[in-house]
């Protein structure tokens, strides 16, 4: 296929969610003539909060971003400040447009036709030269039915249509509420109606590690030196010593309760953990119960799994999301999943993707691309971040793709590596990638200049002849996403910030 470079290639980047928006910022700054889509009337995806079902955020929910991008002089705040403060930095509004709906894309000739609806119902064709599906993998609820819900006499929402807690009122001010599922979402939701509901219940079937954010963090984001060491690991090897330290980490931090089911949780990659802080001193003092997984609704109580019964009022399900890539219709790129994909148990029915990197199409990597199907790290701001730079620089030309067979095997790989997990359990999702072998790659194609300084060549040995402050702290410092910018090898633009605020970070400024 051919790999001409275009002069200044018009770019559609649908979604602006985290990977949307950093996908504007790094093609723009590549070069690219960018324009964001939107169905929301403003960016932040699954952040910004609306009372329609298109986005399933909390009115009260005010998560962190935990680890901003590689190059934003930004303190961390709500993420949709924070996005929005992101934007504005980098001079992005100008190439949003929000209240426009991607209804329908199709292929004519080597241009992407995008079928744009906007809010008022007005319809516009638009064509570009390649494009960008940033939807989020939290694309809808998942649909699961439960056995006499349709009899139940209170109320039911979804983590789409469940708002913000003055929703109860609609039904009274006591409400006994249960909530359907152990996550993230379900214990925001539990934290903001304690106060409100007369009782909180959280069924759940198998349970989940709760840790303390602060070490948690630094275990999953640790030194540069141990980062290179652990990419010498299998994958399954380093899920096994994440789940270790994690259940040290969450025993010394919270005293267990049998009564609470979490005594086996599943390791990851299986279920991410929930975040602790606050959370469990809601579950010592009773104000929110863990309750087996949900078996029966009747009219005003339910039954659980384990024969005992419980009085509600409202019933709140959260037990994931779904993604679809429907929109891409014959270029759908999950269009061919696999068998033993759709017959394992951890599969429940999700597509599964077939890309290079869990970023290229297949079909048409120079022109098609997806940053919302890797979960190389446990950010999902980093992840956009790497994930779109690399892309920037494929696009541009400085990074080559491998040839056609070669970007299969690698999309095969990846596509058996979820599977193998997928027939072991219960799998977070299917944005799975060899995470060792993608930090690898996503160094070279970016050019981010790490691993060469970390290792034993020339520029390793360079960096720590001319500036071993800065070379120590690489190795062994506070990691902070800065380091993604210190270095020029040509590709992806360096941030003259970079080191100054690194250093700073660490300590030594």
């Amino acid at each position: 296929m051919g790999r001409n470079r275009l002069e200044r290639p018009t770019v559609a980047v649908c979604g602006l969610g985290i990977a949307g928006i950093s996908a504007c910022k790094n093609l723009t700054e590549a070069g690219f003539d960018v324009t964001g889509f939107d169905a929301s009337d403003a960016i932040g995806g699954l952040w910004h909060y609306s009372e329609g079902e298109r986005t399933s955020c909390l009115y009260n929910t005010r998560a962190l971003v935990r680890r901003r991008d590689s190059d934003v002089p930004l303190e961390p705040g709500e993420i949709q400040e924070y996005l929005e403060s992101y934007a504005r930095h980098f001079g992005l509004g100008p190439r949003l447009r929000l209240e426009t709906r991607v209804s329908a894309v199709n292929r004519v000739g080597n241009k992407w036709h995008l079928q744009l609806t906007k809010l008022d119902g007005e319809s516009e064709e638009q064509a570009f030269d390649r494009l960008v599906l940033c939807t989020g993998l939290n694309h809808s609820p998942k649909q699961i039915h439960f056995d006499g819900i349709e009899d139940f006499k209170g109320q039911v929402f979804n983590t789409h249509t469940y708002k913000r807690q003055g929703d109860l009122y609609k039904l009274h001010s006591l409400a006994r509420v249960l909530i359907v599922g152990l996550g993230a979402t379900a214990t925001d939701i539990a934290r903001g109606l304690v106060g409100i509901a007369k009782s909180i219940s959280i069924s759940h079937r198998n349970g989940c590690l709760m840790l303390p954010f602060g070490k948690a963090n630094d275990f999953c984001f640790p030194p540069l030196r141990t980062q290179r060491d652990n990419v010498k690991r299998p994958v399954m090897e380093q899920a096994q010593m994440f789940h270790k330290a994690f259940v040290k980490m969450q025993d010394e931090a919270f005293s267990m309760k049998p009564e609470w089911g979490l005594e086996n949780p599943p390791p990851m990659p299986y279920k991410l953990p929930i975040i602790g802080d606050g959370f469990y001193e809601h579950l010592v003092s009773g104000a929110v119960s863990l309750v087996p997984g949900l078996k029966r609704v009747y009219e005003s109580h339910v039954e659980l799994s384990d024969g005992s019964s419980l009085e509600v009022d409202v019933i709140i399900i959260s037990v994931g999301y779904t993604k679809s890539y429907s929109l891409l219709g014959p270029w759908d790129p999950s269009r061919n999943m696999p068998q033993a994909w759709k017959d394992t148990p951890g599969s429940m029915g999700r597509p599964l993707p077939r890309l290079y990197q869990g970023i290229f199409s297949l079909d048409f990597p120079d022109s098609l691309a997806y940053l919302e199907h890797v979960g190389a790290t446990l950010s999902a701001t980093i992840n956009g971040d790497l994930a779109s730079m690399a892309l920037a620089q494929v696009w541009a030309g400085n990074t080559k793709l491998p040839s056609d067979a070669e970007m299969a095997r690698n999309a095969d790989k990846q596509n058996q590596m979820a599977i193998s997990l997928a027939s072991k359990g219960e799998i977070y999702d299917p944005a799975m990638v060899d995470r060792p072998e993608w930090n690898l790659w996503v160094d070279k194609a970016a050019g981010l200049g790490i691993y060469d300084r970390i290792g034993n060549g020339w520029k390793s040995w360079r960096l720590m002849l001319t500036d071993y402050r800065l070379y120590k702290a690489l190795l062994d410092g506070t990691f902070v996403p800065q380091v993604y910018r210190l270095f020029d090898e040509g590709k992806r633009k360096p941030w003259a910030g970079a080191r100054e605020s690194f250093l700073r970070a660490n300590g030594m400024r």
